[in-house]
């Protein structure tokens, strides 16, 4: 990935070719790809003079690490995390060009910012205004980094997702040289994420880390977890609308014959089950659990109760700026999204043994 050759467009096309190709509906969601690694090639070639630095680069402290599957919470905890400045994060231009984040990110962001604004661009997921300032996710930016090992081709090519996510997410039915590529493509992603953040400490949103626990702890011994968990029905629920946006405005393979609710539970059950199995890796104090349900009724006092049990600093510098982000976020509506009677049964037989250590009702 820090290298001038392969170029990302040849990586992209055998990426798609593995995958068994583009859809007709993939062919037009393709087209930002083909401009992101065809006209982004000379920054590209800029950024290529910081790989000296990148290599002998070092974090100063270990990471803080968002868990939590997808729809429970984790962007709204991360974007509270961000009101103190204290602490650094991947921001949605990172996300989106990893690879030119340390040479273009200051310049091009006002750019992209101007032009997101004038054409009134929305996340289609959140239904909110996009920023290039929001957080981003790990796994995103090494899919957008063009590393074939990235986790997140699986929502692009969702007749191989189950694949992606059994040996880039658990790390199962893989082989010891992927295993150690993977880790060196991640490792030069967060440490180029360090450098653009100046060395602060690093708050990663990333679901996929969820089932990571073990790797972490063996990169960052004295890492620290947050594991932010939500109503499995409201879950499950929520992440069907986001495979609907996926496929209406992403997805780059065939979806036919694709079960989408049997992705979310293979991946819901797999990332929760391995987060039980591991969680008692993480040593005292350095683990902190949240309930979505209790955390959105009061988001200040949620987040000074983490600091306290995490000793994350003193909570009294940025409390301000917390309580006026959560205050300015009220006019904000999540919507509901409810099951039918038959998919409420299917959950619960499902995913019942989580729901219950969860600590939810199985209905």
């Amino acid at each position: 990935m820090n290298r001038l050759f392969p170029l990302p467009i040849y990586t992209f096309l055998k990426i798609a070719f593995r995958n068994s190709g583009f859809s007709w509906k993939g062919l037009l969601h393709s087209h930002l790809w083909f401009m992101k690694t065809i006209l982004l090639e000379p920054l590209r070639w800029i950024e290529l003079t910081k790989n000296k630095k990148i290599r002998q680069h070092t974090p100063n402290r270990s990471p803080i690490f968002i868990l939590g599957y997808y729809r429970s919470g984790t962007t709204y905890l991360q974007e509270l995390f961000k009101q103190d400045d204290r602490f650094g994060y991947l921001s949605g231009f990172q996300s989106a060009f990893p690879e030119i984040m340390l040479t273009s990110e200051k310049w091009l962001t006002p750019v992209l910012a101007r032009l997101t604004k004038f054409f009134n661009v929305q996340y289609p997921i959140h239904r909110i205004p996009l920023s290039w300032d929001a957080p981003g996710e790990d796994d995103v930016a090494l899919a957008t980094f063009m590393d074939p090992l990235a986790a997140h081709w699986g929502y692009f090519f969702p007749k191989k997702a189950g694949e992606y996510f059994d040996k880039y997410v658990l790390f199962e039915n893989i082989t010891g040289e992927e295993f150690e590529k993977w880790k060196e493509n991640y490792m030069l992603l967060l440490k180029k994420n360090s450098l653009a953040n100046d060395g602060k400490q690093i708050v990663h949103k990333n679901p996929p880390d969820t089932a990571r626990i073990k790797l972490l702890l063996s990169l960052f011994p004295d890492a620290k977890f947050v594991h932010i968990y939500r109503n499995p029905y409201d879950v499950y629920a929520s992440k069907k609308r986001v495979w609907t946006v996926i496929e209406q405005n992403y997805m780059l393979g065939s979806s036919k014959n694709i079960s989408y609710n049997d992705i979310i539970i293979k991946t819901y059950s797999g990332m929760l089950h391995r987060y039980f199995e591991d969680k008692n890796l993480v040593p005292p104090g350095q683990l902190a659990e949240l309930r979505y349900e209790d955390f959105i009724k009061d988001p200040v006092s949620s987040l000074r109760k983490l600091y306290s049990s995490l000793q994350l600093g003193d909570f009294n510098y940025c409390e301000k700026k917390v309580t006026g982000f959560v205050n300015s976020q009220k006019e904000y509506v999540t919507l509901d999204h409810k099951l039918p009677e038959n998919e409420i049964k299917y959950v619960s037989e499902k995913l019942g043994p989580i729901i219950r250590q969860l600590g939810y009702p199985v209905l």
